[in-house]
This record gives C-alpha cells, structure tokens and sequence, in this order.
C-alpha cells in the first residue's frame, strides 16, 4: 500500500470516528412511544429490542424488557428499570422508572412532545410527619393514556406509565382517587 493509499485510508478512519452518534440511540421514545400503545408485538419489536417472556399463569400476557444499552434513557434522563407489557399479542403498558430529581427533566420532555398535561398534584405524608408535593402529569388522548409522576411508591423514584386507555384504567383510577392538592400516603 502507497503513503497515498495509507493516508486516504486513515483520513476515512477519521471521518468515519468523527461522525455523531445518535443523540439518544437508547431513547425510550424511539422504540416504545407512547403512540404505539395497542401496536402489535411483532411491529414493535421492530423498533424495539426487547426480550420477552410470557407468564406462566397468564398465557395471554408477555412482559418485556429492554436487552442491555437500548432504550435505557429517556432524554437525557437513565432509565433504572422499563418493562412493556403485551396481553393478547399487543402492547398494552410501559413503565419506566428513573431518579426522582430528575423529574423536571423528565415532564419538561413529555411536555415539549404532547403539551402541558393535565396538572394532578397531591401533598404526599411521609415518615416523622413529614409533607411533600408530589408533581402528577396526565396526558389522555384516544389512543393512550400517560401518567408522570415524581415520587411513585418511593422517595427517591419517579415514573412515566403509559399504555392504551383500557390498560390504563386501573392506575388513572387509582392516581385520580386523591383530587389534586388532596393528601395521600407515600
């Protein structure tokens, strides 16, 4: 191989290391948006890698999990746990769980993808008498439903759930059972 050769070739080598990577290749929303809720498991699977398996009591039902490095993040945000869940062959619910101070960043993205939501905030009892406002968003459309929520069962970890309005109907319950501004405990 000529200097010329050798040089053309590590000039490719340069350009080809210098290239952007994707922003967010292990988005959430790239593989499981919130507009694929009822989606079948085979198109999904197409934008998702997920390992599934399915219930041993619930033959209809499968849940899923993201396979190492994808969809870990939503934004800038880590993900410390998503799982998709499939009941007859179609998506019915994700959840995914992150950090709790990065809530503001988490409702900042989803506001910029689908509006303000609505506000559902509630005054959360903690241990020692302590009180808190836990922040709840609500987006419902006709396809899904989303709830975010910063404090979700524990201090430190928020939440982004959302799935088809039939699979949703349970937890938007359970979330509107406390009227905004009402008190609840942790």
């Amino acid at each position: 191989m000529s200097r010329a050769q050798r040089l053309a070739a590590c000039a490719v080598l340069l350009l080809a290391c210098a290239a952007p990577l994707p922003t967010h290749a292990g988005d959430l929303f790239d593989g499981l948006a919130p507009e694929v809720a009822g989606a079948e498991l085979s198109a999904v699977l197409e934008g998702a890698e997920l390992a599934c398996r399915q219930e041993p009591d619930a033959p209809d039902m499968r849940r899923c999990r993201p396979l190492a490095g994808a969809l870990d993040q939503l934004g800038t945000v880590p993900l410390a746990d998503v799982e998709a869940l499939f009941v007859d062959g179609q998506l019915a619910q994700v959840a995914a769980y992150f950090p709790e101070r990065r809530f503001a960043e988490v409702k900042q993205l989803i506001s910029q993808r689908l509006g303000q939501g609505q506000d559902w905030t509630v005054v959360i009892r903690a241990g020692m008498a302590g009180q808190f406002n836990d922040e709840i968003r609500i987006w419902e459309t006709e396809r899904f439903v989303l709830i975010a929520q910063q404090y979700d069962r524990k201090i430190d970890r928020g939440s982004v759930i959302y799935g088809t309005p039939t699979a949703m109907e349970e937890l938007l319950h359970q979330v509107r059972s406390t009227p905004p501004g009402g008190m609840r405990d942790l």
